[in-house]
C-alpha cells in the first residue's frame, strides 16, 4: 500500500511504498514511531506517536516534523543505513507546551533501488523513568545526609562481619573500613575477638544487642575511646540474617564526666565528714589549749620553779596549734566552696601548702622552698590558689615516684612586661621524668593525662589553667624528659594599696572587769573557756542549754555584759540565740564561736547583731583581746 500523498513532502518520500501489513504492524506498536523523509517531512505515524505528542496528523503537512519535536534532526538520523545505530535522549516538546525527555532511536528505510527513502523515528517516554531516578538520587542524598549527620559511627557488616559501607564518623578509628571486620576496625585486632561482642551476638541471636567496646585511637591519642554500641540484625525477605546495622557513639567524654561526678560526689561526702570531724575535733582542742595555758598562766603567777615543765605546756600548745591548722587544710581542701576574689598576700598560702605537702609527700623526695614575703599584692580566690599549688605540687610528686628528687617551690616578683604591669610568679620544679615535647602542647587540654589510669583524671593541670586564666593569669610550663619539669604560673599585681585585715592579737594577756554569759553545748568547752575568762578577772555564768540560757537571760538582762555563744547547737544556734537576746537588749555585745566556719554566714551573724566571731580552738591572748574590746569599748561592729 502506498503512502498518502502529503503537500511538501519530497519526491523520494511520495515513492516510498508500505503494504498493509506493515502498515498494520506499525500501528500496532505500543511505541510512538514516526516515519518522515530524510529531511524530517511527515510521512506516517502510529496512533501510539500521536497520543504521545498530542497533535493531528495535517499538523505535521508543512511542518518539519524534526523542528516541530526537537528543534533539529537527531544526530543519528543523519547516520548513513546500517546497524548500530546510537540512541540519543532529547527533550520532546508535546502539544501542551510540555517537554519530556525521550529515547529516540531511527532506522533510514530504503526503497526497492536500496537508496536511502525515509527515517522512521521511535520514542521511549522516560520521563517517569528519570521522575524515579531523581527519587532515587534524592534518596541517596538524603541517605548520605543522614550517615553523615550521625552523632558516632554507624555501619552495616555483612555475614562475615565485614564492613559493606560506613560514615565518615568511622575515620578516626579506620581511614579504609570498607570490606574490613569489625575486629579490625574497631579493635585493630587480625583475629576475632576473644569475647563476643554486640555485632557477633546480633548475627548469632538474631535480637538487638548493646554493649561498651573500647578501642585504641591509632592516630597516637593516650586514651582509649569507649563507644556505646547498639547492633541491630537486618533479615532477608526469607527470615535469615543477611547482617548487622551497627551504630557507635563515643561515651568517653561522658565517661570521664561521671568519673567527675563520682569524685565530686566524693569530696562533697568527706567535706560533710570532714566538717563535723572539724566541729567535735576543735572542741577537742579547745580544753586542751584552754587548760594549757591556764596551767602556763598559774606557774608564771605562782613562780613555779621547774622549767622543763613550762616546756612541756610549750609542747603541747605547739601540738595543739599544729593540730587547729592541720583541720583548717583539710577543710579548705574538702569543703564545697564558692568563688571569693580578695586582694592579698599570697605567700601565707605557700608556706600553708608547703607544710602539708612536707607531711603527705614521701621522704624520698627532698622540699625546697624560697619565699619572697614582699612581692605583692594579687587579687585571688585564696581557695583557689590552694587547689593551684597542691595540684602542681602532687603532679611533680608522681613524676617523682620510686626515685628520689627534688622539689622547689619559689615565690618572687617578675619583671615588668611591655605594657608596664608587673607580674607575681609562682614556679614549681622538680627533677622528675619529664615530659615528652609532642605532649606539652596537650597537657593543659581536660582529661588528657600521662599517668596511669588509676593515678589521675587528666582535670587537675586544666583545672590549674582555668583558675589562673580566670583570674587574669598565665600558666607556662618547661620540661626535658629525663631530668624534670617546672610550671610557672604568673598573677598580674595588683596597683592598689590596701593592707590586709586580720587579728591583731595583744601582745600580752589583757585582763578586765565584767560579766559574761557563756553558752556551748559542749560541757568541756564551757569549764575551759570559764576557766580562762575567771583568770582574766571575769565573773563567768555558764550554761551548756541555749532555752536556759534565753530563760536566765530574760529574767535578768541587766546582769551580763557579754554574751559568749558557740553557733552549732542543738535547740538554737549561736545566730538564733543572739537574735533574741538583741530583741530584748540591741545594745549587747555578741562573741560568736564556731567550731566549723562552713556553717558561718557573716551577713545573717551581722544581721543578728553579732559583734565578733572567733574560730575554736583560741588563745588565751586572742579570747582576752576580744572580750576587752567588746566589754571596755562597747564595741559592736562584726569583725573575724
Amino acid at each position: 500500500m502506498e503512502s498518502h500523498d502529503v503537500p511538501g513532502v519530497s519526491p523520494e518520500g511520495q515513492k516510498m511504498k508500505m503494504d498493509a501489513r506493515e502498515q498494520a504492524l506499525i500501528d500496532a506498536v505500543a511505541t510512538p514511531c514516526l516515519v518522515t523523509d530524510l529531511e524530517g517531512r511527515y510521512l506516517f505515524g502510529n496512533g501510539s506517536f500521536f497520543q504521545f505528542v498530542g497533535y493531528e496528523p495535517k499538523f505535521f503537512k508543512t511542518r518539519n516534523c524534526w523542528q516541530v519535536l526537537f528543534g533539529a534532526a537527531p544526530d543519528s538520523a543523519l547516520l548513513p543505513p546500517g546497524d548500530g545505530r546510537p540512541q540519543e535522549r532529547l527533550l520532546c516538546r508535546t502539544s501542551s507546551g510540555e517537554r519530556k525527555m525521550v529515547q529516540v532511536g531511527t532506522k533510514v528505510l530504503c526503497g526497492e533501488d536500496g537508496a536511502s527513502r525515509a527515517v522512521m523515528t521511535t520514542l521511549v517516554d522516560l520521563s517517569d523513568l528519570e521522575e524515579a531516578l531523581a527519587e532515587v538520587e534524592s534518596s541517596r542524598i538524603q541517605k548520605e545526609a543522614i550517615l553523615q549527620g550521625f552523632p558516632g559511627i554507624i555501619g552495616y557488616f555483612n555475614k562475615e562481619l565485614q564492613a559493606v559501607w560506613m560514615n565518615e564518623g568511622v575515620r578516626r578509628l579506620c581511614a579504609d573500613p570498607i570490606g574490613r571486620n569489625c575486629h579490625q576496625i574497631f579493635c585493630h585486632r587480625d583475629t576475632p575477638c576473644p569475647q563476643s561482642c554486640a555485632i557477633s551476638q546480633a548475627m548469632e541471636t538474631g535480637n538487638v544487642e548493646l554493649s561498651v567496646k573500647c578501642s585504641s585511637i591509632p592516630a597516637g591519642d593516650n586514651d582509649d575511646q569507649l563507644y556505646d554500641m547498639t547492633a541491630i540484625p537486618v533479615r532477608s525477605g526469607s527470615g535469615g540474617i543477611d547482617g548487622v546495622l551497627v551504630m557507635a557513639w563515643d561515651v568517653s567524654e561522658r565517661h570521664q564526666l561521671e568519673k567527675q561526678l563520682r569524685h565530686s560526689q566524693k569530696m562533697e561526702a568527706i567535706g560533710t565528714l570532714a566538717g563535723g570531724i572539724a566541729h567535735d575535733f576543735n572542741n577537742v582542742l579547745t580544753p586542751i589549749m584552754g587548760y594549757s595555758e591556764i596551767i602556763r598562766l598559774k606557774m608564771r603567777k605562782d613562780g613555779y620553779p621547774d622549767p622543763v615543765i613550762g616546756d612541756y605546756i610549750e609542747e603541747i600548745l605547739k601540738a595543739a596549734r599544729r593540730a587547729k591548722n592541720l583541720v583548717e587544710q583539710i577543710l579548705t581542701f574538702s569543703r564545697s566552696h564558692e568563688k571569693k576574689e580578695q586582694l592579698q598576700y599570697i605567700h601565707p598560702i605557700v608556706k600553708e601548702v608547703m607544710k602539708l605537702m612536707r607531711v603527705t609527700l614521701p621522704a624520698t623526695i627532698q622540699i625546697n622552698q624560697e619565699i619572697d614575703e614582699q612581692c605583692g599584692l594579687v587579687s585571688v580566690d585564696p581557695v583557689q590558689i590552694h587547689q593551684v599549688l597542691i595540684n602542681l605540687c602532687t603532679n611533680s610528686a608522681h613524676a617523682m615516684t620510686g626515685r628520689r628528687g627534688t622539689l622547689t617551690v619559689k615565690l618572687a616578683k617578675a619583671p615588668q612586661d611591655e605594657q608596664g604591669q608587673d607580674w607575681l610568679e609562682l614556679s614549681v620544679a622538680d627533677t622528675g621524668t619529664g615530659i615528652e615535647p609532642e605532649m606539652l602542647d596537650r597537657i593543659f587540654e581536660p582529661y588528657f593525662t600521662t599517668k596511669e589510669k588509676s593515678r589521675g583524671t587528666g582535670m587537675g593541670l586544666a583545672m590549674v589553667h582555668g583558675i589562673i586564666t580566670r583570674q587574669g593569669g598565665k600558666v607556662t610550663v618547661e620540661s626535658q624528659v629525663g631530668r624534670g619539669t617546672t610550671f610557672r604560673v604568673f598573677l598580674p599585681i595588683s596597683q592598689q594599696v590596701t593592707p590586709l585585715e586580720h587579728i591583731v592579737s595583744a601582745a600580752e594577756i589583757v585582763r578586765g572587769e565584767g560579766r559574761i554569759l557563756l553558752v556551748d553545748d559542749e560541757e568541756q568547752v564551757v569549764n575551759v573557756t570559764s576557766q580562762m575568762l575567771v583568770s582574766l578577772g571575769y565573773q563567768v555564768t555558764g550554761r551548756t542549754s541555749a532555752m536556759e540560757a534565753f530563760e536566765l537571760f530574760a529574767g535578768a538582762h541587766h546582769d551580763f555584759d557579754l554574751l559568749i555563744t558557740d553557733l552549732t547547737m542543738p535547740e538554737l544556734t549561736g545566730i538564733e540565740l543572739s537574735a533574741r537576746f538583741k530583741a530584748i537588749r540591741p545594745g549587747l555585745p555578741v562573741i560568736l564561736f564556731t567550731g566549723y566556719s562552713e556553717q558561718f554566714s557573716k551577713e545573717a551573724a551581722v544581721h543578728a547583731g553579732v559583734s565578733r566571731y572567733c574560730t575554736k580552738p583560741f588563745a588565751l591572748r586572742e579570747l582576752s583581746s576580744l572580750v576587752h574590746q567588746l566589754i571596755s569599748r562597747g564595741d559592736a561592729g562584726i569583725r573575724p
